[in-house]
């Protein structure tokens, strides 16, 4: 999988309002279990095959069943996003708890509760239309075995949903489209130190002069923190300001507080903060300061994000950039940057925070030689989905990449921005389809002529879900003559559904009796739902 930040995966941004998707349909609860059940028979099937690399290159029955269960996740993943927590030991969809008899009379449902409980898993996060490798990724982890000697309060090996988590760390898994969270343990913090003496003056000033004073002292302690490069004092002092704001609100000492936090908006004190946003994992506080600083903020953030070596590190300012979602000219001018990661993380970024007029200065890079700029650009497009970026992926359906053609199919599919606009035709998409020999995406491109739904889509879906024409049948030029697999089959039905719901039902009803027996077994399933 193309990484989108230098060195490492790029970080599944932080949910803005209830947007968590590439271009995110309205899920039910209903489609919200239906991901969660396909999830956990790809789990199950995994672990029935007793290992978890190269699972999908082995030619057995049990790696067979595994490919399909991929496929019928990717195909659910492309319904809209996926959410699903665990609190207090009861498993939640997109925030809904499930009924706990539910989870005990579904085998499905409850294998997943429990596995998530095993690997002391908190939140699992999956965003629409994820790829096929990063769900196959997703359930690697959610198949692990459980660790020798790990057992729950109960002895029963299931650990609970609130104890004994990890220590605050990082994610136990994020890609593009996923993020799994553990379950973390708060730690306490200790009390007595200058900042905390100081916040404790603060907390019981009622009046501008008392808290005046407070502030006063905190201003000395961060330049003295400031001239050591202490950036933890520095750190507690901002969060003391910001609780503090929120007690008072408007009343007594909010203007000291007030003068405090300018302070604090010294660019040096902005770059030293900065050093703590990947060592933490509540950065609400320190994101609230950079917010006040603007454009100058985030030029501290996106150079701190260049220059970062690891992983963690990069993840926490991306994530904290896209937070922000302040514009910044440093974005735009770093489009132009001679070193491909510098361009990479600038599109990304800011089809993260979707700044739409960024897609003009993003459309020339589509054809940049790097593929990695390509995927990057490629992704942020996605994310702004304005008519000019919807049509210059139209016109990526050839590109050698696979994930770029992967998102050129989906773009197909996408309404996007582009109110009133008259969808693309489906032509040009059949025609790649016919040309493509990677599996994710000839499925992405079979979804994307369901959600076109014009009647060259119908039809050409229409033609690939029938049995194949023998070559002396006079097949149109084009068909593809050798039989085709169940696979595709199957999906040309589904996306037949999509397109036209139960209107399609008298064409799967012909298929009842296909000679290919799991094509049979679709078409009776989908005309009785």
């Amino acid at each position: 999988m193309n990484a989108i930040i230098a060195g490492g995966d790029r970080p599944t941004p932080v949910p803005r309002a209830a947007e968590s998707g590439s271009n995110p349909a309205a899920s039910d609860n209903r489609s919200s279990r239906s991901m969660a059940r396909a999830l956990a028979l790809l789990v199950d099937r995994l672990a029935i095959l007793g290992t978890l690399a190269d699972a999908t290159d082995r030619d057995t029955p049990a790696a067979g069943a595994v490919r399909e269960a991929l496929r019928h996740l990717a195909s659910r993943s492309r319904d809209g996003a996926f959410s699903a927590q665990v609190i207090e030991g009861q498993l939640r969809l997109e925030g809904v708890p499930v009924d706990r008899q539910l989870t005990n009379d579904d085998p499905l449902l409850g294998g997943l509760l429990r596995r998530l409980l095993t690997l002391r898993i908190a939140d699992v996060t999956v965003r629409e239309g994820a790829a096929s490798a990063e769900l196959f990724t997703l359930a690697r982890l959610l198949a692990q075995p459980r660790r020798a000697g790990e057992t729950g309060p109960d002895g029963s090996g299931e650990t609970g949903g609130e104890a004994d988590g990890d220590d605050g760390g990082g994610e136990l898994l994020r890609t593009w489209s996923v993020l799994v969270s553990p379950v973390i343990t708060r730690i306490p913090v200790a009390t007595q130190t200058p900042t905390s003496v100081i916040s404790a003056r603060l907390a019981t000033a009622r009046t501008d002069r008392d808290a005046s004073v407070a502030v006063t002292a905190l201003l000395e302690l961060s330049r003295e923190a400031l001239r050591c490069g202490d950036a933890v004092t520095l750190e507690g002092i901002v969060r003391v300001c910001m609780a503090h704001l929120r007690t008072v609100g408007t009343g007594g000492g909010r203007l000291a507080v007030e003068r405090a936090l300018r302070h604090l908006l010294h660019r040096g004190t902005l770059d030293l903060l900065a050093q703590r946003l990947p060592q933490v994992r509540d950065r609400t506080g320190l994101l609230q300061l950079f917010a006040r600083g603007g454009d100058a903020a985030v030029d501290v953030l996106v150079n701190k994000l260049m220059r970062a070596q690891e992983s963690p590190a990069r993840r926490a300012y991306f994530d904290s950039i896209v937070a922000l979602d302040l514009g910044s000219p440093l974005l735009f001018d770093s489009l132009h940057d001679p070193r491909w990661f510098v361009v990479r993380n600038a599109a990304s970024l800011l089809g993260e925070m979707g700044v739409q007029q960024a897609d003009v200065a993003m459309l020339p890079l589509l054809t940049h030689d790097d593929e990695r700029i390509r995927v990057s650009v490629a992704r942020g497009l996605v994310r702004l989905a304005t008519p000019a970026a919807l049509r210059a992926l139209h016109s990526a359906i050839e590109d050698p990449n696979a994930e770029v053609r992967r998102l050129s199919a989906a773009a197909y599919g996408l309404s996007g921005n582009t109110q009133g606009q008259v969808r693309p035709p489906a032509q040009r998409l059949t025609v790649a389809f016919e040309k493509e020999t990677v599996e994710d995406v000839a499925l992405e491109m079979l979804a994307a002529l369901g959600r076109l739904g014009s009647a060259d889509a119908v039809q050409r879906l229409l033609r690939i879900a029938q049995p194949s024409l023998p070559p002396a049948s006079g097949a149109d030029v084009g068909e593809r003559q050798a039989p085709r697999e169940s696979w595709i089959r199957i999906a040309a039905i589904e996306a037949l559904v999509k397109a036209r719901g139960r209107a399609m039902v008298p064409a799967i009803e012909g298929l009842l009796n296909d000679a290919d027996p799991e094509v049979a077994a679709t078409a009776l399933r989908l005309s009785r739902s």
